[in-house]
């Protein structure tokens, strides 16, 4: 199952997002993510087929979310945190130095999700579906 337009949860959380904008986002995240349809489906997984396809929605939603917040950063309506369209790894204030966690076990794409808390969620996700698990 890909995302559609008419599935995305979190419209309302964007200011003057137009649904061209927010297909061009789905139509990107349907064809870079295009494995998280194949998340939460093999035998290692016990949820139902319902509860897959809820994990996959939301996995997609928080995907496209995270898509519209690095393209359209002005937008975003008040409590969606964003660190720019890089990960963030350290910051420093005045003699305060915080590094972050490496919270990804693969590179590529992936790191790219830890630039805002959509990301991050969907992030996850992915890592932590059963497939990730299974040794060959």
């Amino acid at each position: 199952m890909l995302l559609r337009l008419q599935d995305f949860l979190y419209a309302d959380r964007f200011q003057d997002i137009t649904e061209p904008d927010i297909e061009m986002a789905v139509a990107y995240i349907n064809t870079m993510f295009s494995g998280v349809q194949y998340l939460w489906g093999s035998e290692y997984c016990i949820l139902s087929p319902e509860e897959r396809e809820a994990k996959r929605l939301l996995c997609y939603n928080n995907l496209v979310a995270w898509r519209l917040m690095q393209m359209y950063p002005g937008k975003v309506t008040e409590g969606s945190g964003s660190m720019g369209p890089m990960p963030l790894e350290s910051k420093s204030i005045s003699l305060v130095n915080i590094k972050y966690k490496n919270i990804i076990r693969q590179g590529g794409s992936m790191a790219l999700l830890t630039t805002n808390a959509y990301g991050i969620d969907a992030l996850e996700m992915i890592q932590s579906a059963p497939e990730n698990f299974v040794l060959y």
